[in-house]
């Protein structure tokens, strides 16, 4: 039985009433919200109307009464979508991290998860990742989950990592018949990362033993803060997809052996997007994944009464972050 089989079995037996109640109380609270708003357009919109009209009411005034009336009327039940539908993107996105925390849940068998939406990994903890330049790029993120995996702490979260360039905008200008060339100077912002990150915060500062990069890093490479020296090795696929970085060539030899190379490259088979992988003296790792995300990955959610289409949804999600917890599962098999 494959894995999507088994999470069929779950789904039917036990995730699909749980579910059904999220939605539920998806349409309750909906449907509570557009109560609240036909009150409102009652006492902010139709009483009102009827009190001004009757006040201020002349007949050689009609037609800006009723002009100023429709502006009122529309502006404010615009104001009352515009709100509702806030409100509606705020449930979805709170059914969205219970599902999320359900999953880590499942596939870690932790109990106590914390997920934080807005969070990011501490600057701290991504400095001491030395993987990028922090002189000349900036980081944000998001959606810092911390669990426990196989008796380790795991982090995973959204990571951003972006600079800004100097770039020249060259336009003509007439002046008095005229043209001149001017030229503009900006910043303009440029994408170095934008992925997944996993492995541990921690604070504990330790020398990188081995950076394990893509090999194509082109004109972004000035960004990163590879450590020591390029080494090869006999292995093609790595050699093909990464290139390794390290200050002493006989650690990396003795650790990366020809199991570990195997594992390494096994991982292209799980998740195919570009990787970084950093090596810490006491067997801790960082995983960078690019352009998957913990938000790409929550957009599979969609709010459906299709039940076949809802288990297709729920069920990508499953199946994306089940790999992730495959890759961490490998890294910390791998010796």
């Amino acid at each position: 039985m494959d894995n999507k089989d088994l999470f069929k079995k779950f789904y039917d037996e036990l995730y699909k009433d749980i579910l059904n109640e999220y939605y539920t109380s998806i349409n309750d609270e909906l449907e509570n919200s557009k109560r609240k708003k036909t009150l409102t357009i009652i006492f902010l919109d139709i009483i009102p109307t009827i009190l001004f009209w009757m006040i201020f009411f002349s007949k050689e005034y009609l037609l800006f009464f009723i002009v100023l009336t429709l502006i009122y009327n529309i502006s404010l039940i615009l104001f009352l979508k515009m709100i509702q539908k806030e409100n509606r993107l705020n449930i979805y996105k709170e059914i969205k991290y219970k599902i999320l925390d359900d999953f880590i849940t499942l596939l870690s068998q932790y109990e106590n998860i914390s997920i934080f939406p807005n969070k990011q990994i501490s600057k701290d903890s991504f400095d001491k990742s030395e993987l990028f330049n922090l002189e000349k790029v900036n980081y944000s993120g998001s959606n810092f989950i911390q669990t426990s995996f196989e008796n380790k702490v795991l982090t995973i979260a959204d990571m951003e990592i972006f600079t800004y360039v100097d770039k020249e905008k060259k336009e003509y200008v007439t002046i008095k018949g005229k043209k001149y060339l001017r030229t503009t100077k900006m910043k303009q912002k440029k994408d170095i990362f934008k992925g997944c990150y996993l492995g541990s915060e921690s604070k504990r500062k330790n020398d990188i033993i081995i950076q394990i990069v893509p090999d194509k890093l082109n004109k972004n490479k000035k960004y990163y803060r590879l450590c020591g020296n390029k080494i090869d090795f006999e292995s093609i696929v790595l050699n093909d997809t990464y290139d390794v970085y390290s200050n002493d060539e006989l650690k990396v030899r003795m650790i990366l052996t020809v199991p570990m190379i195997e594992k390494i490259n096994e991982l292209n088979n799980i998740i195919d997007n570009p990787k970084y992988i950093i090596f810490k003296p006491d067997g801790r790792y960082s995983i960078f994944i690019e352009d998957m995300t913990i938000e790409k990955i929550l957009d599979n959610i969609k709010v459906t009464s299709n039940d076949e289409e809802r288990f297709e949804n729920i069920s990508n999600v499953y199946e994306q972050l089940f790999k992730l917890f495959m890759i961490v599962d490998i890294m910390n098999n791998t010796k």
